[in-house]
């Protein structure tokens, strides 16, 4: 059971055993506090970072639970179901198994990332959701609405801080119980309530804390805008060989610099070429390989030496980029959103882990005598990990699914855009027909609610990043899965309110027939 690395996981595993070591907890790599806190937490009960495996395997049956209870909650929202409990409960029942028995869901909670967790909260906040709107519009309880109203928005504010791709997703999914604080029949008193609390909360728990850890760290303020300006490395290279044929004064960097720059850029994006594989398939080039490697990032401080500097410059050109070049950042901004809204969703995606093959890279992200050695050494629980890699990396190992699920997620997969079609349809009926808005009204809000998780995520990666990479799209697969046969399930129950709504129009006719 111990856990699987990447190439980021100094950034979350370092203030952890820093912590352990005696040292200060301070920020690695411009990370978030949350993950290396859970981290820390574990290693220091368990003494092992096995146990941190243990623990997510763990969140992830919790998550499958979760799954299921969120289904069996969702029946209440409408108000006669068509499908019959018994059928209910066993699709419930299949849903669960599908998540747990699936291809990524284990592999994705053996690695030391976020994304290891961040499905348990999202189908937790999810859960919050749908209870609110019970309470509030079912039952009629609104002190018990505002409960599951505060409750959804803290985990909303804690899951950009684990996993900050989920920021716009917090914003899109929150809009039901934002839109209880402009319901005038509720007192002001207890909707300032739902909202002062979790903002209090988590301003005490999360943003104090997370801005204490990140000041000591210089790299905090760096890292997301090398990042994003790597991803964007070939439209911002454009910009500034623009910049300088047109000699703009709004630029305030000399023209010397900047051929410096826009010959660096031309060089290290070249040598990137030939280390792209699936996952920077669509950007053409290797991003990971300008910011990490001795490439771009690292060679800049020849030309810009002071990091601030450097920073600014970063922000400076994917603004100006943005700017002067808004059809060629679209253009690379759709592309990464059709990897994702696809006749293949990526979320189910098959590609089998080879426990044995990623034990051995494993090896890697640990093996610098300067960065990591001194201090693994000083930690004895890490100390065992790092020398137990090579063996583990012997051992022939991998995540298997059963073959009834192996045969369905390619159904899934080909599936989805056309379930996110017929439910962007849904609105037309329940506009036009009372009695199918009566009926199906909130549960369509649940629904909505769901594709909202796949929107903001997949925009915000777009935006900054690239959905080749597979963990952007498996990281979402619960609230994917569930919502993917939510809005089936609704299709269902509105075409069964229309074809009773005909049946006694049909009997008078075929009355006054006779």
């Amino acid at each position: 059971m111990e856990p699987l690395l990447d190439r980021d996981v100094w950034g979350y595993l370092s203030p952890a055993l820093s912590k352990i070591a005696g040292d200060p907890f301070v920020q690695s790599e411009g990370r978030a506090f949350l993950y290396p806190g859970f981290i820390y937490a574990i290693i220091s009960v368990f003494r092992s970072l096995g146990a941190i495996t243990v623990v997510q395997h763990l969140l992830g049956l919790a998550t499958g639970l979760m799954l299921l209870s969120n289904w069996i909650a969702a029946r209440r929202l409408l108000l006669r179901p068509f499908i019959p409990l018994a059928v209910h409960d066993i699709t419930g029942l299949a849903l669960l198994a599908i998540f747990l028995l699936g291809a990524q869901p284990i592999p994705s909670e053996h690695y030391l990332r976020p994304e290891s967790i961040s499905p348990f909260f999202a189908m937790l906040e999810y859960g919050c959701i749908i209870r609110f709107l019970i309470a509030k519009h079912i039952d009629a309880r609104p002190r018990r609405a505002l409960y599951h109203g505060a409750a959804a928005l803290f985990v909303a504010f804690l899951l950009p801080l684990l996993k900050p791709s989920y920021t716009l997703t917090s914003i899109l999914t929150m809009l039901p119980v934002w839109w209880h604080l402009f319901d005038r029949r509720v007192k002001w008193t207890g909707r300032l309530a739902m909202v002062g609390g979790p903002v209090l909360a988590a301003w005490v728990v999360l943003w104090v804390p997370n801005a204490l850890y990140a000041a000591a760290n210089s790299r905090s303020e760096s890292f997301l805008p090398a990042s994003v300006f790597t991803i964007h490395a070939p439209q911002i290279r454009d910009q500034i060989a623009s910049d300088l044929k047109s000699n703009s004064e709004a630029v305030p960097y000399s023209n010397a610099q900047l051929q410096a720059i826009l010959e660096l850029l031309d060089k290290e994006i070249e040598l990137s070429r030939p280390r792209v594989r699936h996952t920077f398939s669509s950007l053409g080039f290797h991003p990971d390989y300008l910011l990490y490697y001795n490439s771009f990032c690292q060679k800049l401080k020849t030309i810009l030496p002071d990091q601030a500097e450097q920073t600014d410059f970063y922000r400076f050109y994917f603004r100006r980029t943005w700017v002067q070049q808004p059809v060629a950042m679209m253009h690379k901004f759709i592309t990464q959103l059709r990897l994702f809204y696809s006749l293949d969703c990526p979320v189910y995606e098959q590609a089998t882990t080879n426990f044995a093959h990623v034990y051995k890279d494993s090896i890697l992200p640990l093996a610098s005598p300067i960065r990591c050695q001194p201090l693994l050494n000083r930690v004895p629980a890490a100390a065992r990990y790092a020398a137990s890699l090579p063996a583990l990396a012997e051992v022939d190992a991998g995540a298997e699914q059963p073959r009834v699920i192996e045969a369905l997620m390619p159904i899934f997969a080909r599936s989805y855009l056309a379930g996110l079609l017929l439910a962007s349809f849904t609105p037309i009926w329940l506009i036009r027909n009372i009695r199918v808005r009566a009926a199906c009204g909130r549960f369509a809000t649940v629904v909505a609610v769901g594709y909202a998780y796949n929107m903001g995520n997949c925009i915000g990666i777009a935006l900054l990043h690239t959905l080749g990479v597979g963990r952007y799209s498996h990281v979402q697969m619960a609230t994917t899965l569930l919502t993917q046969v939510f809005s089936l399930w609704l299709v269902i129950e509105i075409i069964s309110l229309q074809i009773k709504k005909n049946e006694p129009n049909d009997a008078r006719h075929i009355s006054n027939n006779s």
